[in-house]
């Protein structure tokens, strides 16, 4: 077992393998502890600071460099405890066992960090509205940025039929680019000219057009953020992970913890 141990000559514990999972989950304790505290630290200094005037900008910058210093502090905290109450004495195998720690950390702050990303996903679908949905078949109807440009778009025409009827079928046929679909289907319900009703479509296609590529823009911007930020994070922490441990082989090597015996 990975846990198993026995005393040598100086009556000091001795690992027969190179992971000690009991040493190495009282790490992660210790490293998710530390973690979650200057995260709370750093969510109440940034209230603080909205609370002052701060801009958006600058509290995302904040938040951003606090989660990278909380995951530094965390697993360096948590892999050094770790090696030390193993009683790792040389360093590789500190780094080892830090490494493990700091990854068990980071892959539980991972999960959360990906279940905000599943709901950065969920808003920008509603942003993006029928695109996915075109892709699939099914022209969605749904995506409030669009419905309100067709509104404008139709001004104070009288309309045959109900407005939001009206406006869901034509941005179905808009976002598949039908245009010459919408255009009919306008001049029969507004009861205007097919010339009249082809350039409040035209002006209705570059508005729709502009507003998803502007959300698809900021979506990719989002995620390519998002993306990066969470690796150069990761291999911060795995770094202090490493020197946590290392650190607390050396310590161990120059004065080891102890118990009463």
């Amino acid at each position: 077992m990975g846990n198993e141990s026995y005393k040598n000559d100086t009556g000091l514990n001795e690992h027969r393998h190179l992971v000690c999972w009991r040493s190495a989950l009282a790490g992660v304790v210790i490293g998710l502890i530390t973690i979650t505290g200057l995260l709370a630290l750093s969510i109440a200094f940034g209230g603080i600071g909205l609370e002052d005037g701060s801009t958006v900008k600058a509290a995302t910058v904040f938040a951003g460099v606090s989660i990278v210093v909380a995951m530094m502090v965390g697993n360096f905290a948590g892999s050094y405890y770790a090696v030390r109450i193993a009683r790792r004495r040389v360093d590789v195998v500190g780094v080892m066992q830090g490494l493990l720690v700091g990854g068990i950390c980071s892959l539980i702050v991972v999960c959360h960090t990906m279940s905000s990303v599943a709901t950065l996903g969920k808003v920008t679908g509603t942003a993006l509205g029928a695109a996915a949905g075109a892709a699939g078949g099914i022209a969605s109807t749904q995506a409030p940025l669009i419905q309100d440009i067709i509104q404008d778009g139709l001004g104070g025409r009288k309309l045959t039929s109900d407005p939001e009827v009206i406006v869901k079928n034509l941005s179905s046929r808009l976002i598949r680019g039908d245009t010459e679909s919408a255009k009919n289907y306008l001049a029969s319900q507004a009861g205007i000219s097919s010339e009249e009703a082809d350039k409040a479509i035209t002006v209705m296609k570059e508005k729709t057009d502009k507003a998803l590529e502007d959300a698809r823009k900021a979506a990719a911007t989002a995620f390519k953020a998002i993306g990066w930020s969470s690796f150069v994070t990761l291999v911060l922490a795995m770094i202090a992970a490493a020197l946590g441990g290392m650190v607390g082989a050396v310590c161990n090597e120059r004065r080891m913890i102890d118990v009463a015996r």
